[in-house]
Parts: C-alpha cells; sequence; structure tokens
C-alpha cells in the first residue's frame, strides 16, 4: 500500500476513535489535546516515509495531496457533526473555513519536511495543539454543537433514525399502487431504505440526503443546494426530514427560515401537474400561503408508538396535490413568511 493510501486510511481511522469526543470539553490541564495527540505521533513515527514519498512527487502533485487531504478531512468533519446533531447546518462560508484550516495545516507539516527533512517533536504539537484549538473555534460557532456540555469528554449524539419502509408508507398514507413516477426522496436517511424498496419494485426513484452511503439512486448533497427542475417529480417525499427540519428552523430565533421556505416553494413547483408531495410534520406557517387555485391540501392526524418503549407521537401527515402549471410563488409571498 502506498504511501498516500495509508495517509486517507489514518484520517479515517481518525475520525473513528473522535466520533464522539467532545471538542468543548474543558481540559484538566492546558497542555492536554483537545482531540488526542495522535496526528502528531503519526506523523514523527513516519516522518522518513513521509519524507520519501514527498521527495518522489513533484511540487504539483504535492499541492494536489495537499488539497484532496483538505477537502476529504473537510468532508469528515461535516459529516461526524452532522451524525451528533442531525439539526447541524453547514454552509459553504463554515465549510471554507474548515478547508482553509486543513490545508493550511498540510501546508506547514510538507514544508517543514520538504525544507528540513525532519519535524521537531515539540514543533509538531505545538501545531497540532494551534490546529485543533481553532477548529474547536470555528465548530464552536454552530448552535447545535454548543448544547454539548463542557463538563463532558465524550457526547451522546442527538439520535437520528430510519424508519420502516412499511411506518413511513403507513404514516404518509402511501398507496403504492397509485404512486407518480419519478420519485424524489427528500432527506432519504443514509441507507436511502424507502428509495432501494421502490427501485426493486420497478419504480423510478431517486433519494437526496446529506449523508449517503451508497450512491447508487442517490445525490449526496445538501438539501437547499440541491437544485430542482420545474414539473419533473411526480412524487416527493419527506418524512422527518426536510419537513422536520423546516418546522425546527421556523421556531428557531435565527432560523434559516427564508431559505428553507424558498425551497419549500421550489419542491411544489416541481412537481408534475397532478404530482403530490407528501410529508409529515405539517407546517402550517406556510402552508396557508398556498393558492387552493395551484395546490390541493389533504391532512391526517395520526398516533403512532414510533419506537418501542417510549410514548405514543402525534403526528399530522401532509399530502399537496399540485393542480395546475404554478411557477415558484412571488418573492413578496415569500418575504411574508417573515411576519411569523
Amino acid at each position: 500500500m502506498n504511501t498516500k493510501n495509508k495517509i486517507f486510511i489514518f484520517i479515517n481511522n481518525l475520525y473513528k476513535i473522535n466520533a464522539r469526543t467532545n471538542i468543548f470539553y474543558e481540559l484538566p490541564k492546558n497542555d492536554d489535546f483537545p482531540l488526542g495527540n495522535y496526528v502528531a505521533k503519526y506523523i514523527i513515527f513516519h516522518e522518513k516515509e513521509l519524507n520519501n514519498y514527498l521527495n518522489y512527487i513533484d511540487s504539483v502533485e504535492i499541492n494536489d495531496f495537499a488539497k484532496k487531504v483538505a477537502g476529504y478531512s473537510t468532508e469528515r468533519t461535516i459529516k461526524t457533526v452532522i451524525k451528533l446533531n442531525q439539526y447541524v447546518e453547514v454552509d459553504a462560508i463554515l465549510a471554507n473555513k474548515l478547508y482553509d484550516l486543513y490545508e493550511d495545516f498540510m501546508v506547514k507539516v510538507i514544508e517543514k519536511l520538504y525544507l528540513n527533512g525532519s519535524i521537531n517533536f515539540a514543533w509538531i504539537n505545538r501545531i497540532v495543539m494551534e490546529h485543533q484549538l481553532k477548529l474547536r473555534s470555528i465548530l464552536g460557532t454552530i448552535d447545535e454543537l454548543r448544547i454539548f456540555s463542557n463538563t463532558k469528554k465524550f457526547v451522546e449524539p442527538i439520535p437520528c433514525s430510519e424508519y420502516s419502509v412499511a411506518l413511513q408508507l403507513r404514516i404518509l398514507d402511501i398507496n403504492i399502487e397509485r404512486i407518480k413516477e419519478p420519485i424524489l426522496d427528500f432527506g432519504c436517511g443514509s441507507k436511502a431504505t424507502l428509495v432501494h424498496y421502490l427501485t426493486k419494485l420497478g419504480l423510478e426513484a431517486y433519494g437526496v440526503d446529506r449523508i449517503t452511503n451508497n450512491k447508487l439512486y442517490t445525490i449526496q448533497t445538501d438539501w437547499l443546494n440541491y437544485e430542482l427542475k420545474p414539473n419533473y417529480w411526480g412524487t416527493i417525499i419527506s418524512h422527518l426530514s426536510f419537513s422536520n427540519h423546516f418546522k425546527r428552523t421556523h421556531f428557531k430565533m435565527n432560523g434559516n427560515y427564508i431559505e428553507y421556505a424558498r425551497k419549500y416553494m421550489e419542491l411544489l413547483n416541481s412537481l408534475k401537474p397532478g404530482g403530490e408531495f407528501y410529508y409529515t410534520p405539517n407546517l402550517p406557517f406556510i402552508e396557508q400561503f398556498l393558492s387552493p387555485k395551484s395546490y390541493k391540501i389533504n391532512k391526517n392526524f395520526l398516533n403512532y408508538d414510533i419506537q418501542e418503549n417510549r410514548e405514543p407521537l402525534d403526528i399530522m401527515s401532509v399530502r399537496i396535490e399540485k393542480l395546475i402549471k404554478a411557477t415558484i410563488e412571488n418573492e413578496q409571498q415569500i418575504q411574508a413568511l417573515s411576519i411569523y
């Protein structure tokens, strides 16, 4: 196995080790590493191998290598924090800050190795510590991560369940025999269980989510960034996903509700005439703005014990049918949402 692959395997293992480590934990001593000194030890131990690799490749390949490590580390960090709390939102600005942080670290280490041929243990310890403290500062700007206590070394992730196909269809009151294609599961979950079930039935179905384990029939992206084609989808499904996050941001003091409102209207606009949008929970604060000439709203009040040993949840599912070729509602209608 070559050096480059070994480094990416190490990074992957590092994230597994620190998956639940609390970077905000108040350390007993100032010289303790928030995420451990695994990186410093790895670089010192593999110093000769890293040197040989850097001397073997040219400057263009070195630059490309640094960027790939920075990109992969950024991606893994974002996935890790989302798994800790599903409501974490990482915009382009925050993602770029993370990328710049990892790239800066890589450049410092590469330059030190390339110019000096060796690395002092005290120097790499200082660089790693500075890097982790900067990372803590960046992640500290995320509201949903600050809920974790700084008195605990490890955190308990906010639950994010992926429900069975049968339960999703039952709650949303979807009749497979009359479902319209193509189908989009907007917030399909990492396993995309419903998408794969539908495709096995011979239906044209796709899923979108921020984390997807199986790339077949799924797209990994932030749903706010996903481009929706007008008048394209026969059915859109959002079971405790996009609509759940929309409802939460509606109640959040600094919530991104305008962007969610725009995306909600884009989802409706992307339906074919006669197409249907199934979701739960309901969103009365925006549903009230929909024109009855363009959309027909059906609601079902349900009560299911979704998980064993828990109180039954009161759930209202919604089915919105697009009646005509409606365009995205004008900006005034979207801005009207600011009154709630």
